[in-house]
């Protein structure tokens, strides 16, 4: 089953342009600020989190804001996408109710059309690494993969994120409290080594902590720790990918009634 729905996926290319383009029309006529925010983001984070952790705890990690934007540029992408695709399924009843069609496209389409403004604000961080001489222009390949894996990993949480609100709102209460916890079990504020056991156990297993660790691996430290990793953590989140793809279309057969 999971390769089938990964195989239906695959044969509504059309469909899928489609509704991302819908959805990067919608954002751009509802406010300039819709388009730009996701990619500035990340760069207020940086000053809310430089002043707490540089200045008032005085964090010992050299180059703190590469550091810091290695690890907020893909968790910024993680949270617009979260908190926009959630209600995917719930605010298009129309759209479900016309005629069948894999379902599952609605969240994925949100997840990539934010996918864009990732892009934007890699491509403007490489830039600046670039220009400040800390860019190690071989390594820019090996980005490749931890972005497709943050991207995977974004579009299976957000589809399942979105079947769950269509039987229960009150998860929209929880999402941005869970995601906040979610962040500081995550080596983005502070080095892998510097959390105590249970936290460091819990990195090792999350795909998306692996994600971040790689951003700094090529972009801040310039070199690939361990490039069996990169490939084992793009595999995991390919198969998350296909997995709450097959779950969506068990859970969502009733979902235009």
């Amino acid at each position: 089953k999971m390769t089938t729905a990964a195989r239906e996926l695959l044969g509504t290319r059309d469909l899928f342009v489609t509704l991302v383009e819908r959805q990067l029309r919608l954002r751009a006529k509802r406010a300039w600020m819709g388009t730009v925010w996701p990619v500035i983001s990340p760069a207020f984070l940086l000053v809310l989190y430089m002043f707490v952790f540089d200045t008032v705890f005085d964090v010992d990690i050299e180059r703190y804001p590469e550091y810091l934007l290695c690890g907020l540029i893909p968790w910024a992408f993680l949270v617009h996408s979260m908190g926009k695709g959630i209600a995917s399924l719930s605010t298009e009843p129309e759209i479900i109710r016309k005629a069948p069609f894999p379902y599952e496209l609605l969240p994925i389409s949100t997840v990539a059309s934010n996918a864009i403004n990732l892009l934007i604000g890699i491509a403007l961080f490489v830039v600046y690494l670039g220009v400040t001489g800390e860019l190690a222009w071989g390594l820019l390949p090996a980005l490749i993969a931890p972005i497709a894996s943050v991207i995977l990993l974004v579009m299976a949480l957000t589809s399942i994120v979105a079947l769950i609100d269509v039987y229960n709102h009150d998860f929209r209460l929880v999402q941005a409290n869970l995601l906040t916890i979610w962040f500081f079990l995550l080596p983005v504020v502070y080095r892998p080594e510097m959390a105590p056991g249970l936290v460091e156990a819990w990195q090792r297993a999350d795909p998306m902590s692996r994600i971040v660790t790689d951003f700094h691996s090529i972009l801040y430290a310039g070199e690939i720790e361990d490039p069996v990793q990169i490939v084992l953590t793009l595999g995991t989140c390919a198969v998350l990918f296909v997995a709450a793809t097959a779950l969506f279309r068990r859970f969502s057969r009733d979902l235009a009634k």
